[in-house]
Formats: structure tokens, sequence, C-alpha cells
């Protein structure tokens, strides 16, 4: 009986992640986010301190600066110690999930990818966003919660 009523909480309780792929192919970099849109609404309405309602790809486009600078002001990477400064190039509405893109080239061989994550964690203190690093030899990943914000994976 008791287990019956675990998995009933379980199902009633809400799973409060992101996901973040960094596909690393010689200099080139791709990385894409993955948030789930009413979650990504809850983001942006505390962030920017108004209601924004993204459920069309029509919506999401039109608030494409507003998500950018969240998500600018939410994920950092920094490799080989300089800042990566990026722009969003896709942006798209896949079912319930917002996913974001961008890429850029690096100028040096890369050894050291810090990652900062602090998305969504200002709504919700059991948020977890989950980071692969997808290179040609190896896969590494990090899960990142309210208290661990910041990884450095090594190559």
């Amino acid at each position: 009986m008791i287990a019956f009523y675990l998995n009933f909480l379980f199902l009633l309780h809400p799973i409060y992640i992101s996901t973040s792929e960094i596909i690393l192919n010689n200099n080139n970099v791709e990385v894409k986010i993955r948030i789930f849109r009413d979650d990504l609404e809850d983001g942006l309405r505390l962030f920017h301190g108004e209601s924004i309602s993204i459920d069309t790809n029509q919506k999401l486009k039109k608030e494409s600066k507003k998500i950018e600078a969240y998500i600018k002001s939410k994920f950092k990477l920094t490799i080989d110690k300089s800042k990566i400064n990026y722009m969003m190039i896709d942006l798209q509405l896949i079912n319930d999930l917002v996913e974001t893109s961008f890429h850029f080239k690096s100028q040096l061989r890369i050894n050291k990818i810090s990652v900062k994550n602090n998305i969504l964690f200002d709504i919700y203190k059991i948020q977890k966003n989950v980071t692969l690093i997808i290179s040609k030899n190896q896969t590494k990943s990090h899960i990142f919660s309210f208290s661990n914000r910041e990884k450095t994976f090594t190559y």
C-alpha cells in the first residue's frame, strides 16, 4: 500500500530538467539547449518582470531577444580561460520543448571547457540541468543542481 502512495505522489510531482549538448568537431563548437516551454516561460517572467507566452513558433520568434538575454545570463561557456560571447542562430518549439542553438569556432585547440549553468535555478530549487559534451573520441556529462552549478571538462 505504501508503494502505491509513493508512486502516486511521484506522478503528481513535476520534474524540472533541461539539457544542453556541446558538440566539438575540431575547432568548431555547436551548442543546443532544450528547456520545457512552460518552465522557460516561468524563468522569463521572473527575469523580465512580465508574462511572456511562447506556446507557438510565431510567439517564440517574437520573443527571441528576451529568450536570448535570459539564456546568455544563465548559461556561460569558457574555453581555455576565454569567455565565449555567442548569439543564438536557431530557436524552435518541438512539441513542449524550446530548443535554442548556437555555434562558434575556437581559434585554438580546445583543452578545457568550463560551463556555468544557472538555467531555472532561480525558479526551481529541484531543477536539474544535464550537459553532454560530445567529441570524436568521447562523451562527457554532468548533472548541474542548485548546489552544483559549475563544471570544468578537460581534454
